[in-house]
């Protein structure tokens, strides 16, 4: 339960590429502050998601944006400075689904890399918080950390412990840190601008967080007293920003050779970042609009913007640059084919979310996170979805959407009315067996089946809380107890549970005493479904003793 002292909320965008956090004192809901002061530097609202270790990866060096920008200066001051290691992206080794992870130094904990760098935010937001309030304690603050909508509670248990060993939260105040899910902090912070757009109560409307890993989209519908619905399973993928800039080294590459890239990788990782962030991305990718007419080739001057790269350059890759004045141009269709990964599994994503609804049920869309902001992408969907979506808008302040939505979660957490439940919950029952239905594989001896009876079904709407019963008999007169086994699916109607994409969650046993009674001895099985667990209960009818436990909800990595 959160602490009656509470006085801020904080909340925290722990992003693949960006980090920031915004605030809010609870008695003044209205003025949500996001943090725009990193490293002595004003008006940026979020700062880089990188570390600069020292060569035993022991202690930190520099974090944020100087982690990227100041490590080739660190280098050429220091012999050992090429032993210095840059982490970076380390939150997606959290999705256990990802294949392909990005690289870290040999031997080195992921977990190490977020518990280290929420230290280094933890300084920050203390920092903040006592210019704004002097004498509040941690204490008195409740911190709300949002999370991709695919992750499962797998990544809130790592982010909780992570977050624990950074000094956020200790044994005493282990209830003052909550998390939400990225799109559902973006879908409350666009309730703001509903109004702005007609929206009324129950209409509905699409949100797509497009970030710097991850996209994750979420339909809900407006209801009474700003309250929100969802309507679907929400979903998302790896197709953020940064994956158009791994499109664009690998086009580098191509031109000066892959061999050569890595080692300029390897040697100068801090040039490399110059490149991407300050030639690619502000002069590339952030202008693209996808106006062919309009384009003109960009020239990349390699003697300009990364001189370090040249030496490393050989073979025919490096004559023919010579030849070229160590210049690469970078055409109309170059451009557009670092975006077209992305921007079709986006598509997709969206396609996939407005299909699972009447047409017309959606009245807005709204596109949120840094990535949004990128005029190719944002016509690229209006082109797709014009006919579909009525109204295709972009709220203000869009890469502080989650992370203001996220403060407005934590100042009233009964904003949100009901969520889709993502799986199937179902209990273990011995049925007739049905020689034109069933396996004959699965029959047992006694010309039974074990099936599953569904509680609730994957993509059903649930409230906080909601709790979902049915009533069970013994299988047998002399019976002297009940073994309730709870079985889930991604699947909407299992019937069996050693079908595939069926999984076992856990069991609840109930004495039942009054043999006598036979099979008439009813018992009542409910599962109540918290926010972070769910709760499994079994009472008896006859002499009305419950039994009780708990379950994790599932990993969305068990499927």
């Amino acid at each position: 339960m959160i602490s009656n002292d509470i006085r801020v909320v904080v909340a925290i965008d722990f992003g693949t590429t960006y980090s920031g956090f915004a605030f809010a004192n609870r008695l003044s809901p209205d003025e949500i502050e996001t943090n725009t002061r990193w490293s002595g530097r004003e008006g940026l609202p979020k700062t880089n998601t990188a570390l600069l270790y020292d060569a035993e990866c022991d202690n930190v060096l520099k974090w944020g944006e100087p982690a990227l920008f100041q490590e080739q200066r660190r280098r050429k001051n220091q012999d050992a400075a090429q032993k210095l290691h840059i982490v970076e992206r380390f939150k997606l080794h959290l999705d256990h689904s990802m294949e392909q992870k990005p690289e870290l130094p040999p031997m080195f904990d992921y977990k190490k890399a977020i518990i280290d760098y929420l230290i280094k935010m933890k300084s920050v937001i203390e920092e903040t918080l006592q210019r704004r309030w002097p004498g509040l304690s941690l204490k008195q603050v409740l911190f709300i950390l949002s999370v991709p909508a695919e992750w499962g509670p797998y990544t809130r248990a790592i982010l909780r412990d992570c977050a624990f060993k950074a000094g956020f939260i200790d044994e005493n105040t282990h209830s003052n840190l909550e998390f939400t899910t990225e799109p559902e902090a973006a879908a409350i912070h666009c309730l703001s601008v509903c109004n702005e757009h007609n929206l009324k109560i129950n209409d509905t409307f699409l949100v797509v967080d497009c970030g710097g890993g991850t996209v994750d989209l979420t339909v809900r519908t407006l209801l009474a007293d700003n309250k929100l619905r969802e309507e679907t399973v929400r979903s998302g993928g790896l197709c953020g920003s940064t994956f158009v800039d791994e499109e664009f080294l690998k086009f580098l590459g191509r031109k000066v050779g892959v061999k050569a890239l890595g080692t300029f990788k390897e040697q100068a990782y801090g040039d490399l970042q110059k490149l991407i962030h300050r030639f690619f991305c502000q002069h590339v990718k952030l202008p693209f609009t996808g106006d062919e007419d309009e384009f003109e080739p960009i020239e990349l001057d390699l003697e300009t913007h990364c001189s370090t790269l040249i030496p490393h350059i050989t073979g025919e890759a490096k004559d023919k640059l010579e030849d070229e004045d160590w210049v690469i141009d970078l055409e109309y269709d170059d451009v557009k084919k670092m975006f077209e990964p992305a921007i079709k599994k986006i598509i997709r994503l969206i396609d996939a979310q407005l299909n699972k609804l009447p047409r017309d049920k959606v009245k807005a869309m709204f596109l949120v996170g840094g990535f949004s902001e990128s005029p190719y992408l944002s016509s690229r969907i209006k082109d797709n979805f014009k006919n579909r979506v009525r109204k295709i808008a972009f709220p203000r302040q869009p890469i502080a959407a989650i992370v203001k939505g996220a403060v407005s979660y934590g100042l009233n957490m009964q904003i949100i009315f009901s969520r889709i439940i993502p799986w199937t919950f179902g209990i273990e029952v011995k049925s007739i067996f049905d020689e034109n239905k069933d396996p004959i594989r699965l029959r047992t001896i006694d010309n039974r089946i074990w099936k599953i009876d569904i509680l609730v079904h994957q993509g059903e709407s649930l409230k906080l809380n909601e709790e979902r019963s049915r009533e069970y008999k013994p299988l047998q007169n002399n019976q002297e107890a009940i073994v309730f086994k709870i079985f889930y699916s991604k699947l909407e109607n299992p019937k069996y549970p050693s079908q595939n994409n069926v999984e076992y969650l856990g069991k609840l046993r109930i004495l039942l005493p009054d043999v006598h009674l036979g099979r008439n001895r009813p018992v009542e099985f409910s599962l109540k479904f918290a926010k972070e667990e769910i709760k499994a209960s079994a009472r008896n009818k006859i002499t009305d003793e419950v039994y009780q436990t708990t379950f994790k909800y599932p990993f969305e990595s068990d499927f």
